[in-house]
């Protein structure tokens, strides 16, 4: 038996579009004719997910952040209402706007009616359905409690998607600051200076040091300003080709962790991702070591990362949580006592998220401290090159004034 997904249009004129089995196409073609459907479409699961393959893989991720938490919740509110897996994909993916999307929530309808978990047939869009997503829909399945776990994930993609938020906000300022203002000052040098450089060579008078500073670096940006380009574009391929290396790459994670203010950020966030995902996996009823695995993935910066597998290992071993992260020297202490306090106590789920909470506090903190000091720091250094360009300028003209007098 196998499963077809087809679009049809009823005896009203209207389209239709759902899963059906039948052991061929032609039989599914037969019971379409029955149903009173005239077949536009057809396919087989087979020739569903060999397009798919190619068609999601390779492109930008088919569902953002914020629609994943939007399907989540409402997928949450289906279940507890009542409505099976099954009902609540095919209405999840009826109000669905974008084609893509529906192909894919009808593709996880078509994996359960072939009777897959719904874990199961989420893994099969790993570019859309991150491995956290489905260990917790995993861990709901087997508890028996799928709706109210749907639920807490609702939640948790609602509180990482704010994560993500807040620093990206925090940081958009900064970075439209610092774009504009180097667009500003080429702009100065390659267009305004060479038209009033034209004044000066005419006035044949010597010109101030900073003014020949000026044209110089005038020159330079429009005689060689394009292979400058080209070594920066070069030098950054070549720079992201050499973090493919794993030593290399953690020696650059590391680096960046050292950094002052911003380090301690990247620490933060991942951290608090970390912390929060791990929590809730277990709450969820996630074995340790699978849930470890889990969290481990939504980890940015590699030498973290590398920290977890080894402290996995040791945890493999019988070694506890929290003296097997102490080992590998990349937590923050206050983190590692809760969570040695959250393994005393039989507590370790509570103890996991309010270090999450702890680490998203001190997060905000210093993302204000950081866009406190780039913000005025931007400013200035625009101002003062701009400045320096201006007094290049008036130099000579004051000079060819006194002169004249």
């Amino acid at each position: 038996m196998q499963t077809f997904n087809y679009k049809a249009i009823d005896k009203n004129g209207k389209d239709k579009s759902g899963v059906l089995q039948a052991e061929n196409a032609k039989q599914a073609r037969q019971k379409l004719r029955e149903m009173g459907l005239v077949v536009s479409h057809i396919e087989s699961e087979k020739e569903r997910k060999a397009n798919t393959s190619r068609n999601v893989s390779f492109r930008k991720k088919a569902i953002s952040s914020l629609e994943l938490s939007l399907i989540t919740r409402q997928l949450s509110i289906l279940l507890n209402s009542g409505m099976s897996v099954e009902q609540s994909l095919a209405a999840l993916a009826d109000q669905l706007e974008s084609q893509e999307q529906k192909s894919i929530m009808n593709g996880v309808r078509s994996e359960v009616l072939s009777g897959r978990p719904l874990a199961a047939s989420l893994a099969m869009y790993p570019n859309v359905f991150p491995p956290v997503y489905c260990s917790l829909i995993n861990a709901g399945e087997q508890s028996g409690s799928l709706a109210s776990v749907m639920n807490k994930l609702a939640d948790y993609s609602d509180k990482t998607r704010d994560l993500t938020s807040k620093i990206m906000m925090a940081l958009l300022y900064p970075v439209i600051v610092s774009i504009v203002a180097t667009m500003v000052i080429v702009a100065l040098l390659v267009f305004v200076v060479p038209q009033v450089v034209k004044v000066f060579e005419a006035s044949k008078q010597t010109l101030p040091l900073i003014t020949r500073g000026m044209i110089a670096t005038s020159n330079g940006l429009r005689s060689y300003g394009i292979y400058m380009l080209i070594i920066i574009i070069l030098a950054i391929i070549g720079f992201a080709r050499s973090l493919k290396k794993t030593e290399n790459k953690i020696n650059f994670h590391r680096r960046l962790l050292s950094l002052p203010i911003a380090g301690k950020l990247l620490t933060n966030i991942d951290i608090a991702r970390f912390t929060n995902t791990l929590s809730m996996l277990l709450v969820s009823g996630v074995p340790m070591l699978h849930a470890l695995e889990a969290s481990k993935n939504t980890l940015s910066n590699f030498m973290l990362k590398t920290a977890i597998d080894k402290a996995i290992t040791m945890v493999r071993e019988g070694v506890g949580l929290a003296v097997a992260l102490n080992t590998q020297k990349a937590f923050p202490p206050v983190v590692i006592h809760l969570i040695a306090s959250g393994e005393k106590s039989g507590n370790l789920e509570h103890l996991l998220s309010q270090a999450g909470s702890h680490q998203e506090l001190e997060l905000s903190h210093r993302s204000q401290l950081l866009t406190g000091i780039l913000e005025p720091a931007l400013i200035v250094f625009m101002g003062a090159v701009v400045m320096l360009i201006v007094i290049g300028i008036m130099l000579p003209i004051l000079n060819m004034n006194k002169m004249v007098m």
